[in-house]
């Protein structure tokens, strides 16, 4: 056990350089990783028999003798990772490859009933999206939600769906044959932005989500914070409004900027036929000055929020995302006014940056959770004796 344990920690940290900083030479991952030539080459190898990567000798320079020169890279042509975001309105099914890019998404409505028979629903669906992909190998499943997460045994609260300890992983679990990982879904928002955007980067990174709710995530030396009680929320900070909130309070951060309200908003305002997001945008689109005014005062709470926030948690980098924020960009100088309005702490100018994944956010980050145990623990997930189809 000690062995495995050994040859996976060492080929993670090798998987680790490749990913970041390849393609590279088995000297320069040496250089990178401070192991020797011989332990590289072995992890090397042990990567290239399980089809986790693969050398490039087109791109050796000219001139170069002997293999240890020889360009690697990550293989992302075989194998991929599903995922599942559960939204409370939407369900997202993405399927993403080694490098966290989504090779196909769907979204359908979240069904409703109860979870039982919904998550039976969710992974019929699954298994339909998956089949569309036979030339892949799909390692697992990622499974993030709002509400409150237990990861380690797979259950789900989601009080907006009516859910109450549910074994969300193992029934997709069951429905698939898979791995699958329950995650909150901020959080494995905030784990793409470690893995693949600007988290990598940052010491600290405060990430802001915001679209039928809304939640926060922080990252700190390389690593997601994680709390005794699962994830953290926002949802009741009080922002100041007339939305009720389903705690009974008036005011509440979700209750306030979530797509519902704005959109029930416009419907009583006579903006729209009917209350839906996407025809408030419209009519801001099409100058309509009233949807334009509800979109702004979303912009401004949630910027404002945002500051808040910063101020206490004192990170070096802001990320927002979330519908909220990425399909209304024309908001985006309000929301950034209102939060240099608000925040008290001095900052450089590109504190705050939107993520960079857009509207495919939520089939990023529920298959970046699954992807990251990937990186991390590569032999559970691939073993040699896989015989992987011809890409």
């Amino acid at each position: 056990m000690e062995a495995v344990l050994s040859r996976n920690a060492t080929a993670a940290g090798v998987l680790a350089v490749i990913r970041r900083a390849g393609p590279l030479s088995r000297a320069a991952i040496g250089e990178r990783t401070g192991l020797s030539l011989p332990t590289v080459s072995r992890s090397v190898s042990a990567l290239i028999g399980v089809g986790l990567v693969r050398e490039h000798p087109e791109l050796v320079p000219v001139g170069s003798i002997g293999r240890p020169r020889v360009p690697l890279h990550l293989d992302d042509g075989v194998f991929a990772v599903g995922g599942v975001h559960i939204g409370v309105s939407t369900t997202t099914y993405g399927l993403a490859d080694l490098r966290g890019a989504i090779i196909a998404s769907q979204e359908l409505p979240t069904p409703s009933g109860d979870a039982e028979d919904a998550l039976a629903h969710i992974a019929g669906k699954l298994r339909a999206f998956l089949r569309r992909f036979p030339r892949r190998v799909v390692l697992g499943v990622g499974l993030a939600s709002g509400g409150q997460v237990d990861t380690e045994r797979g259950l789900l609260d989601h009080e907006r769906l009516g859910w109450r300890s549910v074994p969300a992983a193992e029934a997709l679990r069951r429905a698939t044959g898979l791995p699958v990982l329950l995650e909150g879904h901020v959080a494995a928002m905030a784990s793409a932005e470690l893995v693949f955007g600007r988290g990598a980067s940052a010491p600290s990174l405060l990430y802001f989500y915001a679209r039928e709710v809304v939640g926060i995530a922080m990252v700190v030396d390389g690593r997601l914070h994680r709390g005794p009680w699962g994830g953290s929320t926002i949802a009741h900070l009080p922002v100041g409004g007339s939305a009720e909130c389903p705690c009974g309070a008036l005011g509440c951060l979700e209750a306030e900027v979530c797509d519902r309200t704005v959109a029930e908003r416009a419907a009583a305002a006579g903006v729209v036929d009917e209350a839906d997001i996407r025809l408030v945008r419209a009519a801001a689109a099409g100058g309509d000055s009233r949807a334009v005014g509800l979109l702004t005062d979303r912009a401004h709470t949630i910027g404002r929020a945002a500051a808040i926030l910063r101020d206490v948690l004192n990170p070096h980098a802001v990320v927002l995302g979330g519908q909220a924020v990425t399909e209304d960009p024309d908001r985006l100088p309000d929301l950034l006014r209102s939060f240099r309005d608000t925040t008290t702490l001095p900052g450089p100018a590109d504190l705050v940056s939107v993520t960079p994944f857009g509207p495919a956010v939520q089939a990023v980050a529920a298959c970046t959770g699954l992807l990251t145990r990937v990186f991390e623990n590569p032999f559970d997930f691939v073993r040699p004796t896989r015989k992987a189809p011809t890409p």
